[in-house]
């Protein structure tokens, strides 16, 4: 029998609510813009321990469709119930398992051996799929993605194709099992022969011998392994034991030939996408542990009134609570009219931070699972752009200026109005006077788009240049600019030079280093 889906039934994937197969991108290239707002290192932690499975591509291709992000919304709530993760993860266990024998025979040189080895194979695939169905069949499944893969397992595993398999698998373990054969040993001559109900003498020996036993005694033996390994003579006396029960080995030949491909293919499908929302609920529930807060966001098409309620920064926060440090939330919100966040203020406030949150929000979004707050409403962007200070490239001849206008024209002239549009500390390289003037005609294009921005800018003037930009400012400690709260709030941009308590802090004013010096 060649094993094949099911091909009567409907459900194709956990991914997708169109219910066809996408081709996510080949090999392991992110998004433009995955090293700027730090996703590399949270797409890294995610997959970490599932490499196998080659699920990076996954979280390489943001969602289009809305459909599309409300079906893993809903599946990846279903994995959070703690009985649908074990018995998943379970499934996952035993595949993986099965792989390892498959993978171990090539180490086998010995036809008998590898054949019971495939059928072993098949036997405790045949266990797994119908575990992992009795393990979710009494769940209350909330996502249409579970219940209809629920309602494809129970009819695959109630199949003519499946049943006969495990059924045959299983007759044919037990007639290998009753074989039974009989060895003499005579020097290094092994006879091999049928067993004819010869007596075993070992019970009358201990017997014999048992009235000169004075007490128990506890014998180490050296233990070894031999779950796959076998030696020469071993395998020559199984080809001896085939050639005396033909039938029962000719019937494990063929049924081995049958079922090469004795694997559903949707099943195998399902066990590498499923990886995708195990590794996600693993990954968050260190941080819920911790008391930071995730949500399934409400992604909109239209509407770019965004907000959000106690978000952070989840690679950051990752570091931070390595040190055992507190991470600090933020919220934010746009009104109707509103759309681009100008944010300045004191410097190493957490403004860059804040903007990353931001973009990394929008992307999780877009992958259909949960984001770092505790409520979150966020636009449906068709992709996200980033404009972020890069060191000087030798190599192409372009000063920094000249580059970073490059950058930010190509920007432009991609962007649409449902685009996402992040700029840290642009036109750094330049005077103030062209800054303002170059940044000036950069938040003007954006504000004709119509798209989405938020701009973290020591340029004060840009908060005002239209009544669609909010200010932002980082804060500091009421009592002491020296410390920063990474806060980030609603404030119109104040023009001080914070750099200045900087300098205090660290001693470095002209008095300081001037009293030091005089001892």
């Amino acid at each position: 029998m060649r094993r094949t889906s099911t091909t009567s039934l409907q459900f194709i994937t956990v991914l997708y609510a169109s219910g066809r197969r996408h081709t996510p991108p080949s090999g392991d290239r992110a998004p433009a813009y995955f090293v700027d707002l730090n996703l590399d290192k949270i797409v890294d932690r995610i997959v970490q321990g599932r490499e196998e499975y080659g699920i990076s591509a996954f979280f390489y291709s943001p969602l289009e469709c809305l459909e599309d992000i409300l079906y893993r919304q809903e599946i990846i709530q279903d994995v959070t119930i703690h009985a649908l993760y074990k018995a998943l993860m379970a499934y996952s266990t035993d595949m993986k398992n099965i792989r390892e024998i498959s993978e171990e025979k090539t180490n086998r040189f010995y036809f008998y051996q590898q054949r019971r080895w495939e059928l072993e194979c098949i036997l405790l695939y045949c266990q797994a799929v119908t575990a992992l169905y009795e393990r979710i069949a009494p769940l209350s499944l909330s996502s249409d993605g579970m219940i209809n893969f629920r309602h494809y397992l129970r009819q695959y595993i109630e199949s003519e194709n499946f049943t006969g398999l495990y059924s045959t698998a299983t007759m044919i373990r037990k007639s290998l099992e009753a074989v039974q054969y009989g060895l003499k040993i005579k020097g290094d001559t092994i006879i091999v022969e049928l067993y004819h109900q010869e007596k075993n003498y070992s019970d009358e020996i201990l017997d014999v011998f048992s009235k000169f036993k004075q007490h128990d005694v506890n014998v180490e033996v050296e233990s070894r392994h031999h779950s796959f390994g076998m030696n020469h003579i071993e395998a020559q006396v199984l080809d001896c034991v085939a050639r005396l029960f033909p039938a029962e080995f000719h019937q494990l030949d063929v049924f081995i030939d049958a079922n090469r491909r004795y694997r559903d293919n949707t099943l195998d499908l399902f066990e590498r996408e499923v990886q995708f929302y195990l590794a996600v609920v693993e990954y968050i529930e260190k941080f819920r542990q911790k008391g930071l807060p995730f949500c399934i966001p409400e992604v909109q098409r239209d509407e770019k009134a965004i907000s959000a309620v106690a978000a952070f920064d989840l690679a950051l926060a990752e570091v931070i609570l390595e040190k055992k440090e507190k991470v600090v939330c933020n919220d934010f919100s746009f009104q109707k009219h509103e759309r681009i966040f100008v944010i300045s203020g004191p410097n190493q406030g957490g403004k860059t931070t804040f903007a990353r949150m931001i973009g990394q929000l929008h992307f999780l979004a877009l992958l259909g699972i949960y984001v770092p707050a505790r409520q979150a409403k966020l636009f449906l962007t068709d992709t996200i752009f980033t404009h972020f200070e890069k060191s000087e490239n030798i190599y192409n001849l372009r000063g920094k200026l000249y580059d970073d206008l490059v950058r930010i024209k190509a920007i432009l002239d991609a962007a649409t109005s449902h685009s996402l549009i992040i700029m840290n500390e642009i036109f750094t390289s330049t005077t103030s006077r062209d800054a303002i003037y170059l940044g000036t005609r950069v938040i003007k294009k954006i504000v004709m788009l119509d798209a989405l921005c938020v701009c973290v800018t020591f340029i004060d003037e840009l908060t005002a240049l239209d009544p669609s930009i909010v200010s932002l400012m980082s804060t500091v400690e009421h009592n002491n600019a020296a410390l920063r709260t990474y806060k980030i709030t609603r404030k119109p941009a104040d023009g001080i030079a914070w750099s200045t308590t900087l300098v205090i802090k660290h001693g470095l004013t002209y008095e300081q280093i001037k009293t030091r010096l005089n001892g």
